[in-house]
């Protein structure tokens, strides 16, 4: 005989869970005393959408552990979250791009041609390895100095060095066969003359590829740690550096997927492509090629354009020249009318500084234009600060006795690091040379008074050519004097800046190391 007996119960009562649901027991009893249990359970559908929600939630938090630095965003600097996605964007790009390029630099180095010998490929793979290390040292022995002072500029440059290394590494199918067909009947015997001095083309054309990658990873390798540090301003300078390298990873699982697909479509399109190749450039661009172009150059705009963007969301706080002249401009401004008006001569100059100079911007105010700062770079400008003396000494032969350049130093820049002289040579506005010399014994502080005091000078000799030159240099330098003055009647410019964000632990202004000293002795 069997019984069914029907019971409904809360699952409250018999689980420690709060979720509520309604619960059937089927209860079957049968001759040998054995029970056979049937639960059906009906949950309410805001219960499912909590758990999912709750799973939602982990799955966040997971993606946050492992991608974002700890405490983000209050750990890292403003602008974190869109360098990031800027810098990752153009990395796929780059990926991708690489995907295309190396089927053609392959395809140049004799894969698939029954000609070519693994021997040969070898040698001009290290001949073309070698030329690369060579110039990427030569290149670090140029512009490492300059690493610290011009981090944005350096990573613009680095993703620009690449860009170009893949551009020819595309191109090489199209290059080789051009330069085979270029020789006439009348170069031919030039050529042959030369061709066992010259380096064969595709030597030349990897090895300036390769020359462009070596500079690449030199420029990003050395800026990073300077972004790093930037955006890590907690001390977590070691997970913010860890939190890069896996999205860094994120992004090349995706570039390789994403590259794999497009290989693949690639090798389709070659395979079934039956165009016929004539003597000029544009039959050499196959329909598989002209694709591969196609898509390159558009990843290529796309990389541009995000680091670029990407770039100029870095507000570094460090102060290098381009930086510190848009800063300051202002403040130079002010103190150059006050020099060459003629109404301002009986206004205090400490109270028409404090009227006029009030504000300094703070790092996220202040924006320099990355083009104008990497021809800066390539150009010394108007003025030359940390000047050796034997630059000084050419400077001022013809008209400086050695009693009156003496007399200059110590009454006119007695009490300051620095010296500031006007190179004479100079007959127009625009090139009128200043020249800076660093004393012994000079720091930070003194740089920037000295590079405050300088663009004073030059912009009141650009505009004002009927004064007296060393009346506007007495001026100049008494005004730099008062916005560095530290007390109640000073402007106190250099905490000012400090003060509004800036980091003044070091500043890369642009001079060289180079100081000096002499002594007051007559004989």
């Amino acid at each position: 005989m069997q019984k069914m007996e029907f019971r409904e119960y809360n699952s409250s009562t018999v689980s420690s869970s709060s979720e509520e649901s309604d619960s059937f027991l089927l209860t079957t009893k049968e001759a040998k005393n054995s029970t056979a249990r049937l639960v059906w359970c009906r949950h309410d559908v805001q219960t499912v959408e909590a758990k999912a929600r709750s799973l939602v939630s982990r799955l966040k938090q997971v993606g946050r552990d492992l991608f974002l630095p700890v405490g983000y965003p209050d750990s890292v600097a403003d602008g974190y979250l869109e360098y990031q996605f800027y810098d990752s964007l153009q990395g796929l790009c780059t990926y991708l791009r690489g995907v295309v390029s190396t089927s053609a630099l392959l395809s140049a180095a004799g894969v698939g041609n029954a000609e070519a010998t693994a021997m040969s490929a070898a040698m001009a793979w290290a001949i073309r390895d070698g030329f690369g290390m060579i110039g990427g040292l030569l290149f670090s022995y140029k512009a490492s100095p300059h690493f610290d002072a011009h981090v944005k500029e350096f990573r613009l440059l680095a993703d620009v060095f690449n860009d170009v290394g893949l551009t020819i590494d595309l191109a090489l199918p199209v290059l080789l066969a051009q330069t085979s067909s270029i020789p006439s009947v009348k170069l031919h015997w030039i050529l042959s003359a030369l061709s066992g001095y010259l380096p064969s083309s595709y030597l030349l054309l990897t090895s300036t590829s390769t020359l462009c990658k070596v500079a690449c990873g030199i420029c990003a390798g050395a800026t990073k740690g300077n972004i790093t540090d930037h955006f890590a301003i907690s001390g977590n300078r070691a997970d913010v550096n860890a939190k890069e390298n896996t999205q860094e990873t994120l992004v090349s699982l995706l570039g390789m997927c994403m590259g794999v697909g497009l290989a693949k479509w690639l090798h389709y399109l070659e395979k079934n492509d039956e165009s016929t190749v004539e003597d000029n450039i544009i039959s050499l661009l196959t329909n598989a090629q002209f694709i591969s172009w196609t898509v390159f150059v558009i990843l290529t705009m796309v990389h541009i354009w995000a680091n670029y963007v990407g770039i100029q969301r870095l507000n570094l706080r460090t102060l290098n020249r381009p930086r510190a002249k848009v800063l300051l401009q202002p403040v130079i401004e002010s103190c150059g009318n006050y020099i060459l008006s003629i109404e301002n001569s009986g206004i205090d100059m400490n109270r028409y500084i404090m009227e006029t100079c009030a504000s300094i911007k703070s790092p996220q105010q202040v924006e320099e234009s990355l083009w104008t700062s990497l021809l800066g770079m390539c150009c010394k400008g108007n003025i030359e600060f940390g000047i050796r003396l034997q630059c000084l000494t050419k400077v001022t032969a013809a008209s400086w006795s050695q009693a009156l350049l003496k007399s200059y130093f110590n009454e006119e820049f007695g009490h300051n690091k620095y010296v500031i002289l006007i190179d004479e040579k100079a007959i127009k506005p625009y090139q009128t040379k200043i020249l800076v010399l660093m004393k012994v014994g000079s720091n930070d502080f003194d740089e920037l008074k000295a590079f405050i005091n300088a663009h004073i000078l030059l912009w009141c000799l650009q505009r004002e050519t009927e004064q007296n030159r060393w009346r506007l240099i007495l001026r100049s330098r008494m005004i730099t004097d008062c916005l560095f003055r530290n007390d109640e009647y000073g402007f106190d410019l250099y905490n000012r800046v400090s003060k509004s964000g800036w980091d003044m632990s070091k500043l890369y202004l642009g001079f060289s190391p180079w100081k000096c000293e002499w002594n007051n002795k007559d004989d």
